[in-house]
């Protein structure tokens, strides 16, 4: 019997963040964008003029001029930005820079949102004291000196382990869902890397489904051709909100692509990671218009959601977050598809250099087939929702369970095969 007793504590701690976004933009009028960084300080002194009464909380890397978002515990914070002209993520001396405002000081509260502040960094801007500030290297530190820190400060970005890592135990797959909070600091979330990066291979995001971990793929990734490819590997809380985790993967991804001049990568989802990767190359393609995302392979994804969110939601005594998203007819699920999720009028699609190539699976492991065909998991009407094959350039079906599928030579041939012919075209 699952244990629910401490979801509404764990919900309690992710909905006590304070939210703030706004837009960055730079004055200079050169013709090539560079990437801006903004930066969350926390004000832990009394002086406000000295540097040792702040500390960073949180950054934003974006690719050109858009939309950032942080979430903060309580506390005052300041904002500070720069342009990145070199694009290493580091501000050096010379590059523009936006000072803090004493005078635009946010001081948040358990819930509140701070929306719609607008930054703009000055050509000619340099901040008080000369001196380097490497985001890069920001690492997160004891989980005791963390408890108050946000989940982008708590973030891997590209840190090189291996599949057997002890973060991606199922124990923390399954802790991801019913303590996402937890899962945070014990786990660490963003997009691990199997080798150091090559510039000379493409990257292929993984995304895993809920409860799932990065070793879902371990039978994908052994069977990839390893020489043109590399995995970048996100892992994720899968019980929180998936528009929240869709940002996450947007911003680490960005961060990734502005330190390593990425161009173009490759998407792998399974299960209902299938609908973050969608919500999360939606995002993308909006915000990196340079970047590119040729192919998209989802396997055995709810689309049309899951009718045992709908009833968690209205049974339970305690509801995940997630299963809002999940439940059919969710405002998530019609954002995938829809510019208006409400009136549903306006259909919103991949970008057409997107090639999304659909799987589904459709066996079940009992002998007795009852009710609507499913894959143990997911129903295959769910898997085969009209919008998203509208969207689909091919579509391929399975003799294999909800699980299975990733572990079928047959699949993982395709996927490979897939890959390569999208190198080639």
């Amino acid at each position: 019997m699952l244990d629910l007793s401490n979801v509404p504590q764990q919900q309690s701690k992710i909905d006590s963040a304070c939210r703030i976004d706004g837009s960055v933009r730079s004055a200079t009028s050169g013709a090539e964008p560079h990437p801006i960084v903004v930066v969350l300080a926390r004000l832990t002194g009394n002086d406000l003029e000295r540097r040792d009464s702040w500390q960073i909380a949180d950054h934003f890397v974006l690719e050109q001029a858009g939309r950032w978002m942080f979430s903060a515990g309580t506390g005052t914070y300041g904002i500070v930005a720069f342009e990145d002209s070199n694009a290493n993520l580091i501000y050096e001396p010379g590059e523009p820079f936006l000072r803090m405002d004493p005078a635009r000081l946010i001081t948040c509260k358990a819930g509140e949102a701070f929306k719609d502040i607008a930054l703009v960094v000055p050509a000619e801007g340099r901040p008080r004291e000369e001196g380097g500030i490497d985001i890069a290297a920001l690492q997160a530190r004891s989980v005791d000196d963390q408890t108050n820190a946000t989940l982008g400060q708590l973030t891997a970005v590209g840190e090189v382990v291996s599949l057997d890592d002890p973060r991606f135990s199922d124990e923390n797959g399954v802790l991801g869902l019913w303590k996402p909070f937890d899962f945070m600091f014990t786990a660490r979330p963003g997009i691990y890397f199997l080798e150091p990066y090559d510039k000379h291979k493409i990257p292929v995001v993984f995304v895993h489904g809920i409860t799932g971990t990065p070793t879902n793929f371990r039978t994908l990734i052994a069977r990839m051709d390893r020489e043109r490819f590399q995995p970048f590997l996100y892992f994720y809380p899968s019980g929180g909100r998936l528009s929240t985790i869709a940002d996450h993967l947007t911003q680490t991804m960005m961060k990734l692509e502005a330190r390593y001049g990425i161009r173009k990568f490759y998407v792998v989802a399974h299960s209902m990671g299938g609908l973050t990767a969608r919500g999360f190359i939606l995002r993308h393609q909006a915000l990196a218009g340079r970047v590119e995302i040729p192919l998209f392979i989802s396997l055995s994804t709810p689309w049309g959601g899951h009718k045992g969110a709908a009833y968690g939601v209205k049974m339970s005594p305690a509801v995940v977050r997630v299963w809002y998203d999940m439940a059919p007819d969710s405002e998530y699920l019609h954002s995938l598809y829809y510019a208006d999720p409400e009136t549903r009028k306006v259909p919103r699609t991949l970008a057409p250099k997107t090639a999304h190539h659909l799987m589904f699976s459709f066996k079940r492991s009992g002998s007795v087939a009852i009710g609507e065909a499913d894959d143990d998991t997911v129903t295959v009407s769910s898997e085969l929702l009209w919008q998203a094959q509208r969207d689909a350039v091919r579509l391929y079906g399975f003799n294999a369970t909800h699980m299975s599928i990733l572990e079928t030579t047959d699949s993982s041939t395709l996927i490979s095969e897939i890959m390569i012919k999208a190198l080639k075209d």
